[in-house]
C-alpha cells in the first residue's frame, strides 16, 4: 500500500495529533515500528526493554526486558516475531496473543545498530567498522557488504528499511546519504540532496516511496525514489525537533515520530 494517496504532495495535508505519551517517565525510545494498525513496538533504552503500545492512546499492552542488552533498531519478521539490534546482539522477540517474550538471542560479530525484515531474514547495520549482513534467525550469514575500495558508501550506515517489493534503503548519518540495494547487498543507487543532513529513520513502501528523518534539517523528507525528487513535508513549524525514528499507518493514514532526546511521547500527525 502506497504511503500517500494521491502520489501528489501538494494536495497531502498534515494535522498534528495530541502525542502519545508511551512511558511513565522521560526515556530514550530508540526505535518505533507499526506491528499492527492498532499497536506499536517500541525498544526503550532507558528501561532496557521492548514495549507493545497502543497506538490511539499509548498505553503499555506489552513488555518485556532485553537486559543485559542495550535495545537499538527494532524490526518486525511477519507478524508473530520480532528482531531487536544492540549490544553485538540481534535478538529476537515473539508476539503471540498480545503478548511479547524474549526468544533466541543471536550473536553478530561487532556492535550493530538497527535491523529491517527481508522475509524470513534480517538485514543488519554496524557502525564501526560500517558493513551490512542478510542472517537467518539461526544467525547464518547469508549476505555481506563491505566498502571495496576508498571511495565509501557507508562511513555510518544507521537506520534501513526494506520495501515490500524486496529492496533494503540504508540511511548515513556522516554521508547524508540514502543508498538502495537489492536482496544479495549489491548497491543500486544512492540518493543524496540538501533535504537530507544526517538521516535517520527510515520507512518505505512499495510503489517507490520513502519517508526519510532529516536530523540535522528538524524535518521529515519525502524521496520518490523513481524520479528522485525530495519534498520535505514536515518541518520546526510542524513541531519537528531532531526527529530520530517514523512509522507510517496506512490504515490509520497517520503518521508517528520520535524525537531525538529524552521524552516519553511519540508525535503522531493524521495525514488528510
Amino acid at each position: 500500500m502506497s504511503l500517500f494517496s494521491p502520489s501528489d504532495l501538494s494536495r497531502v495535508k498534515f494535522r498534528r495529533l495530541p502525542d502519545l505519551k508511551v512511558c511513565t517517565e522521560p526515556c530514550k525510545i530508540k526505535d518505533i515500528i507499526m506491528m499492527s494498525p492498532d499497536s506499536l513496538l517500541l525498544s526503550n533504552g532507558t528501561k532496557d526493554s521492548i514495549q507493545q503500545v497502543d497506538s490511539r492512546t499509548g498505553s503499555t499492552l506489552s513488555e518485556v526486558s532485553t537486559k543485559p542488552y542495550y535495545p537499538w533498531g527494532i524490526c518486525m519478521l511477519g507478524r508473530e516475531l520480532a528482531a531487536v539490534a544492540g549490544s553485538n546482539k540481534v535478538k529476537l522477540v515473539h508476539v503471540r496473543g498480545g503478548r511479547l517474550t524474549l526468544g533466541t538471542v543471536l550473536d553478530v560479530k561487532a556492535d550493530c545498530w538497527c535491523v529491517a525484515g527481508s522475509g524470513d531474514n534480517v538485514v543488519v547495520s554496524y557502525n564501526s567498522p560500517p558493513w551490512l549482513e542478510v542472517m537467518d534467525t539461526d544467525g547464518r550469514v547469508l549476505h555481506q557488504y563491505q566498502d571495496p575500495g576508498a571511495a565509501p558508501t557507508f562511513k555510518s550506515p544507521d537506520f534501513l528499511t526494506t520495501s515490500s517489493d524486496g529492496f533494503h534503503y540504508v540511511t548515513d548519518f556522516k554521508l547524508y546519504t540514502i543508498t538502495k540495494l537489492d536482496s544479495s547487498l549489491k548497491v543500486l543507487q544512492t540518493f543524496s540532496g540538501p533535504q537530507l543532513r544526517s538521516p535517520k529513520g527510515i520507512s518505505s513502501d512499495g510503489d517507490g516511496q520513502l519517508l526519510v528523518c532529516s536530523w540535522s534539517n528538524n524535518s521529515i523528507v519525502h524521496v520518490n525514489v523513481n524520479s528522485g525528487k525530495m519534498t520535505t513535508i514536515l518541518g520546526e513549524d510542524d513541531g519537528i525537533v531532531k526527529p530520530r525514528s517514523l512509522a507510517y499507518c496506512p490504515q490509520q493514514h497517520k503518521l508517528f515520530v520520535c524525537p531525538d532526546n529524552e521524552t516519553d511521547i511519540i508525535q503522531v500527525y493524521q495525514i488528510d
